[in-house]
């Protein structure tokens, strides 16, 4: 493909005229490209001036000409080999004469690509510029992606040839500088660090009781096989509200994400422990929860303090799937709530999340805040 071609190809992609519309709309193209710069940036540059200059005769020349230059059609016959160029893909079109008689399609190629499509007199590649090996070059500023067009027919035996060879280099042209109307400027950011100090406003705590549920103080020790008595505690909080004690277990060493765990309580309130043993859940005000398990200790390990971890949030009064206090009744051989509806204890030997309304796993689950609060041995937080 010729200079000249290239160049008119290149008109008619670069250069989007807007939809006829009636007066007094101006008829403005939507982008002109241009392959040397027309404006000096310093024209647009945010730190010149009050920003309330008119626009400058060069750039109002620029985009909103005069008078728009027409495009007449190319006359005279078609051209054997066509290109025509997009945004990102080349499209080569090949009249069928140029390669004589016979099944000739196999031995014509774009690059390291064959046909894409075809039809009874033409043959048609269509490909990306990533691809067929097409190279990318800057040429007179402008951006250039070229390749090549092969062509080698079968040799036959004698003395005639019913084809000729050819290797034709066909490109996409593109110009470097565009001037749009929905151009934007980056502007210069001074940066400074603003440190501030995060506070926890909810205030939870997990104290250890023993069974006048008075506080343990650091001496104070649980005997092995007897209840230990714990209390979660938040603030005062309206009789709509309540808190509820999510999950905890205990490690044997103080970081939470100790890989030696044993749960007590699970699935969003189920006291889990309360299966094999008299843990359970005690009735008490709204905002606390207190909760009793046997003592007991890891096999192999003797005379070591424990951890306790918990997880605990703020929600209704009213006990759901995913905020509910369920002891598990050995005699019944079922769950049962502390303040409301048995019914949201079913889900104890399965997921609560999924038992949950969409509403409320919408809200994850509705809960105002969650706390995950870790307590030492004769310590509260």
């Amino acid at each position: 493909m010729s200079r000249a071609e290239a160049a008119r190809v290149q008109a008619d992609v670069s250069r989007v005229e807007t939809r006829t519309l009636p007066p007094p709309y101006l008829h403005l193209p939507v982008f002109v490209d241009s392959n040397l710069p027309l404006v000096q940036k310093e024209t647009f540059s945010p730190a010149r001036g009050s920003r309330k200059e008119p626009l400058p005769e060069a750039v109002r020349g620029l985009l909103i000409p005069a008078a728009l230059p027409g495009t007449s059609p190319p006359s005279g016959a078609p051209a054997p080999v066509e290109t025509r160029c997009w945004r990102s893909r080349m499209h080569v079109q090949v009249d069928r004469s140029l390669l004589g008689t016979g099944e000739s399609q196999p031995q014509l190629r774009l690059g390291t690509c064959q046909t894409s499509n075809s039809t009874e007199e033409h043959l048609y590649f269509e490909y990306d510029f990533d691809t067929c090996g097409t190279k990318r070059t800057i040429v007179d500023n402008q951006v250039a992606y070229s390749n090549t067009l092969r062509y080698d027919p079968p040799k036959l035996q004698g003395p005639i040839r019913r084809a000729v060879p050819f290797t034709l280099s066909v490109a996409c042209y593109y110009n470097r500088y565009q001037y749009s109307y929905k151009i934007g400027y980056k502007p210069k950011m001074q940066m400074r660090k603003i440190f501030k100090s995060m506070k926890n406003r909810a205030k939870f705590s997990l104290t250890p009781r023993n069974a006048q549920w008075e506080r343990l103080s650091l001496s104070d020790q649980y005997e092995l096989g007897k209840p230990m008595y714990f209390e979660a505690e938040a603030q005062p909080m309206s009789v709509d509200k309540r808190l509820y004690v999510h999950s905890c277990y205990v490690t044997s060493d103080k970081s939470h994400t100790s890989t030696l765990q044993f749960p007590v309580v699970k699935n969003f309130g189920c006291m889990v422990e309360s299966k094999d043993s008299h843990s359970r859940f005690i009735p008490y005000k709204n905002n606390a929860v207190r909760f009793s398990l046997d003592a007991f200790l890891f096999k192999g390990m003797t005379d070591k303090q424990l951890y306790m971890h918990c997880d605990m949030s703020v929600g209704s009064s009213v006990p759901s799937p995913t905020a509910k206090s369920c002891n598990y009744d050995l005699k019944a051989g079922r769950w049962v709530e502390l303040y409301g509806s048995d019914s949201v204890c079913t889900c104890c030997d399965s997921d609560c999340r999924s038992a949950a309304s969409p509403e409320m796993k919408l809200k994850y689950p509705g809960f105002e805040r969650r706390h995950r609060v870790d307590l030492e041995p004769g310590s509260e937080q």
